[in-house]
């Protein structure tokens, strides 16, 4: 049987997934980085106990998104927005009430798990919706990823300074409420659903199996790629405001450069994985992560440090963006959630300790030497382009 369609509605699934995406993004990569200071000052911790934060929220992505891609193959995607905004909810109450550091991780924990239900089931259903163009499914929903974070960073910095913690937070959980309703109503009961979907899928001619990818050596390509290209990639979020802080630039200016790089790049990327391929996109934008690291600390206008950090943007970009229909081209759609949250295990297993957890960890025991950790980090981006040169020489081996 078939798995993969043209929808009836594609506009409307891909506007279904593309609103509880936005406020997943905003959470992701906007609000740890603008509350990291304050919550420094809040509890009385260090930059080891904030880059944890970040930490749990990839923990949670590790544990959850094999999961939520089961879910989504049997209920469809209208039942995982309803499940992920229930846990976005839960997790902001937990926070406004939260005494100590370690009820923040609790809350960065509960909310990844809401959004391991929209990313990866969103990326399926997207490119379910557009399946002769899953670059592009991929880098819209991805875009919307993205720049949410960028629009949202001044936003949230002008809420926490002149609207107070406890009433910013607030309203941040009556949005995240009405856009998931939104989202459900759009995407309708059936929205999202695999063809043939339900107890007994029947996967399409050539898709793989879960045991069937994870006996392959391109997955586990992947899956070290995602261990260090997402640790360099997401270690920016909790780095960019002690670092404006370090050079004296103002506070917001690195991470929305980021974000705004991280967001607008993904469309970008998508285009071109269709155009050219997913492995050969990864290397240039992995590059470009690696450079930006590397020069970062080298230089002292706010333009420039800016824009090198807009590189690791670029590379967080790609890596998301691209990874989609790398893997649904390589092992199908079927299994496409349960593959991909294996994947994730990398992400959050590995790279959430290695990068942000270690860079803190790093910056306290140094006393703040941002070249050591910087030069870390671009290490790592080079690591994961390195890795899709090997991946496409494996794919043009095979082809020929």
């Amino acid at each position: 049987m078939e798995t993969t369609e043209i929808r009836k509605s594609p506009v409307r699934e891909m506007l279904g997934c593309a609103l509880p995406i936005f406020w997943a993004g905003i959470i992701c990569f906007s609000y740890p980085g603008i509350m990291t200071t304050y919550w420094q000052e809040r509890y009385h911790v260090g930059s080891t106990e904030t880059g944890l934060v970040l930490t749990f929220m990839l923990v949670a992505l590790a544990v959850s998104m094999f999961f939520s891609g089961k879910i989504h193959l049997r209920f469809g995607m209208q039942k995982c927005i309803l499940i992920g905004g229930a846990l976005y909810v839960l997790s902001f109450l937990v926070l406004m009430g939260a005494g100590n550091i370690y009820m923040v991780y609790l809350w960065a924990f509960l909310a990844n798990l809401g959004c391991s239900f929209i990313y990866g089931p969103g990326m399926a259903t997207g490119q379910q919706a557009m399946p002769e163009k899953r670059g592009l499914a991929s880098g819209i929903l991805n875009l919307v990823f993205g720049l949410s974070a960028a629009f949202m960073s001044p936003v949230l910095e002008w809420m926490l300074n002149n609207v107070g913690y406890e009433k910013t937070n607030l309203m941040l959980t009556v949005c995240i409420a009405v856009f998931y309703l939104l989202g459900m109503l759009c995407m309708g009961r059936d929205g999202g659903k695999m063809k043939g979907g339900g107890k007994n899928v029947v996967p399409a001619e050539g898709d793989y199996t879960v045991k069937q990818a994870l006996k392959t050596g391109d997955f586990w390509i992947i899956w070290t790629m995602w261990a260090f290209a997402g640790a360099a990639g997401i270690s920016m979020v909790s780095l960019a405001k002690e670092y404006s802080l370090a050079v004296g630039i103002a506070g917001v200016s690195i991470l929305a450069g980021y974000n705004i790089a991280n967001g607008v790049g993904r469309i970008f990327m998508g285009i071109l994985t269709d155009k050219i391929g997913g492995e050969v996109t990864l290397v240039g934008a992995f590059s470009i992560m690696a450079a930006g690291y590397l020069l970062l600390p080298h230089v002292g206008s706010a333009l420039l440090i800016t824009l090198c950090a807009s590189c690791a943007g670029i590379g967080l970009g790609g890596l998301f963006t691209v990874s989609s229909p790398l893997v649904s081209k390589r092992f199908g759609l079927t299994y496409f959630g349960m593959i991909f949250g294996i994947v994730y295990t990398a992400y959050g297993l590995v790279g959430g300790v290695v990068g942000p957890a270690g860079a803190g960890f790093v910056l306290e025991k140094t006393g703040g030497d941002f070249l050591l950790v910087f030069t870390y980090l671009g290490i790592f981006a080079a690591i994961g382009a390195a890795l899709m040169l090997w991946l496409k020489k494996r794919r043009d081996k095979r082809e020929s």
